[in-house]
């Protein structure tokens, strides 16, 4: 896509704010950061008159993919709650294949 082209799509933003989709989801789903995201929030409320609020929007972003360092993978705090986890509940991890690792509530 050239650069100054927008990745806004009325439609999909819509049908994920009604899914619930929280706002790492859904820049996840365009591609794009929180400010771009912003933008984009701003663009259907004033096309559709109507107020939208996604959860995790006034939360800070999180930066950057997790990584494997000596110490292990570090996944912040704000990474694991934008994706629906609290501070106290228990996963389960496990790697269904090379290259994947998956965490489930228990």
């Amino acid at each position: 896509m050239p650069r100054g082209e927008s990745k806004f799509d009325a439609v999909k933003l819509r049908a994920l704010i009604k899914e619930g989709k929280n706002a790492q989801q859904i820049m996840d789903a365009f591609g794009v950061k929180k400010p771009q995201l912003k933008t984009y929030l701003a663009k259907l409320i004033q096309l559709d008159e109507q107020f939208y609020k996604i959860a995790g929007m006034e939360e800070r972003a999180v930066a950057g993919a997790p990584k494997f360092g000596k110490n292990g993978i570090h996944l912040s705090a704000a990474l694991l709650k934008s994706y629906g986890f609290n501070p106290g509940e228990s996963f389960k991890f496990s790697a269904p294949e090379a290259g994947k690792i998956v965490l489930e509530k228990i």
